[in-house]
């Protein structure tokens, strides 16, 4: 059982991957659950990946849905992204806390059209990374390099460690 809650901006920090955020993931899904969306679990507590904790979600619409998707996730509290630089309208991000089993969890919904190139990438990069373990420590190791020079600020920190998820993409 999940309880939603406000979202907390914490510094970034690195957290070791526990099994657990398959399950706070699996929780929020199934509470977000409409037919009209479907969603996936993303990002590096999908794939094993310690770093910040915090669970990626992508809530995916039909094409001319975006505005029903946002409403969907603002009908259960989802907020504006927490970041100097949000994303686009076109493309947003909602945040929002969860407390599952007393512990406090961050989440990030992406708000993506189904079947686009995004979401197709996000397929593709989870899927790599599910499949190669040496990827995966290689993420590990970038994270902490990042967090080694002192970025503690999520908007620093992503753009710190972008350029290794992007150069992987291109690969793919």
């Amino acid at each position: 059982m999940i309880k939603f809650c406000p979202y907390e901006l914490v510094p970034a920090s690195f957290n070791v991957w526990r099994p657990v955020y398959l399950e706070v993931a699996k929780a929020v899904i199934a509470r977000l659950s409409d037919p009209r969306f479907e969603f996936i679990h993303f990002g590096s507590s999908s794939f094993e990946v310690g770093g910040k904790g915090i669970i990626d979600i992508s809530i995916l619409y039909q094409a001319g849905c975006l505005e029903q998707a946002v409403s969907h996730l603002e009908s259960f509290g989802f907020t504006a992204q927490h970041s100097d630089t949000p994303f686009p309208d076109t493309r947003p991000r909602k945040d929002i806390g969860v407390i599952f089993d007393d512990e406090k969890f961050n989440i990030h919904a992406h708000v993506i059209e189904l079947n686009s190139e995004e979401h197709l990438k996000q397929l593709a990069y989870k899927q790599h990374m599910l499949a190669n373990p040496d990827d995966r420590a290689a993420y590990e190791q970038q994270k902490q390099a990042v967090l080694a020079t002192g970025k503690r600020h999520q908007d620093e920190y992503g753009k710190a460690k972008s350029p290794f998820v992007k150069a992987l993409l291109s690969r793919l």
